[in-house]
């Protein structure tokens, strides 16, 4: 069986199963709460700006989250295994839009994960001539790699086997992360103080 994440009002493939807080009213599918933030932490993200750096904290803190649950996880991961039927996440925000079921797809279900369904709009063709063949990204690295492009810094990342991604920028290595860490990479190189010392170590790198 395959894993597939999606809102409410998109496509579904299989059985569509509500992982947001609180289900649409007259949901009458299944509601799985074990991948849904806490109420502390989306009162959280209500009222704050959800910028980067909002983005962020929540990607932490849900992160966290997971973690505490993990044992649960793994059981229903391997219930799963014996399924044969394909399901699909569901939760409110749009196809593109920042939501916390990115993260549990490529985080917790990476074996599992078929991807957001219809997703062809996240993809990013990176730099021209060195990567040439479109790559599907989470929607926030997407939009920080389009950032760095616009300042003027072609970054690009390659996803491993492993599920990290290696980054690099003119051609320097600048090591390989996990999703938290290409956050942090991308969005060090748009601030002017963490874009000296990156670039710094790259200077040296090629020196």
């Amino acid at each position: 069986m395959t894993v597939y994440t999606s809102f409410y009002r998109g496509e579904i493939r299989g059985e569509a199963i509500s992982i947001s807080l609180y289900p649409p009213k007259n949901w009458k599918g299944k509601h799985l709460p074990l991948f849904a933030p806490t109420p502390e932490l989306l009162k959280w993200w209500k009222a704050s700006a959800q910028d980067t750096a909002a983005q962020e904290e929540y990607t932490r803190e849900f992160r966290k989250t997971l973690d505490s649950r993990q044992q649960l996880i793994q059981l229903w991961v391997r219930k799963q295994k014996e399924n044969p039927q394909d399901i699909t996440l569901c939760c409110f925000e749009k196809t593109g839009d920042f939501c916390h079921r990115y993260q549990v797809g490529e985080e917790i279900l990476q074996e599992l994960w078929g991807g957001e369904v219809g997703a062809d709009q996240l993809q990013l063709t990176l730099i021209q001539g060195k990567t040439n063949h479109p790559i599907t990204y989470p929607p926030l690295i997407s939009s920080l790699i389009e950032k760095c492009h616009a300042l003027g810094y072609p970054v690009q990342c390659d996803r491993l086997a492993c599920g990290y991604y290696r980054v690099s920028l003119y051609d320097e290595d600048l090591g390989d992360w996990s999703e938290l860490g290409v956050l942090a990479v991308l969005s060090g190189l748009q601030q002017e103080f963490y874009r000296g010392r990156l670039l710094g170590l790259v200077a040296v790198g090629s020196g």
